[in-house]
């Protein structure tokens, strides 16, 4: 599963790599990334039917071009940004009339499974890797989801990329700008909070705009 979700990527991330490096680095950049997937899956601790799971492998995935991408001769900077080009790339993909839809999918997803995971945080009974949280519903259309462990982060140290975050963070604001719903976070594990104070509305807009930096949205 991580190597297609990875090979996914590539595919969707194809032309622009070859067209600001060229052919050669493309396929020597591909190998590189699955030498590295293979020595990595296996130590990847399972987190069972997570509600962040999606997030949790394709997390796995951006480790092994991260580290393709150092090898390559990129900077940490500059690894870090074609991994934000790469998922924005992926998600322009998504035709727009299926927005709401994605949308409704991946928020709603969240929703099912906030409790549940906020009870076991509470008892203390999930994976080692798997995210400790506490789900507030804050409105109609609006939720909190604080974050007190992070499996991102405790596999970024795992693997010694913790160079990754808190760059991989700021993500979460990509992801709501183009599947157009609000989130708002001033906090964040990978800056070395105590909290991910993570908020999100159905309704609303985000700005994603990295070149705006982010000293007041973690």
């Amino acid at each position: 599963m991580i190597l297609y979700m990875s090979n996914i990527l590539l595919r969707f991330n194809k032309k622009d790599i070859i067209a600001e490096r060229n052919i050669t680095f493309y396929k020597v950049f591909k190998k590189k990334i699955r030498g590295h997937l293979k020595e990595i899956i296996p130590q990847v601790p399972d987190i069972g039917n997570s509600i962040f799971k999606s997030s949790y492998l394709i997390g796995v995935a951006f480790i092994a071009w991260y580290k393709a991408f150092l090898e390559m001769g990129l900077s940490s900077d500059e690894a870090n940004i074609w991994i934000w080009k790469g998922t924005e790339n992926a998600i322009k993909k998504i035709p727009r009339f299926m927005i709401p839809l994605v949308k409704k999918i991946y928020l709603g997803g969240m929703l099912r499974k906030a409790e549940g995971q906020t009870e076991r945080s509470k008892k203390g009974t999930l994976p080692e890797y798997d995210w400790s949280i506490n789900y507030v519903k804050v409105g109609r259309n609006k939720f909190r989801l604080d974050t007190y462990e992070c499996g991102l982060k405790k596999l970024c140290k795992k693997f010694g990329v913790e160079e990754m975050l808190p760059s991989l963070c700021r993500m979460d604001y990509l992801t709501a700008h183009y599947l157009k719903y609000s989130f708002e976070r001033t906090k964040t594990l990978g800056d070395g909070d105590e909290v991910c104070n993570n908020q999100f509305s159905f309704i609303g807009e985000c700005a994603w705009a990295p070149e705006k930096g982010f000293e007041h949205r973690k």
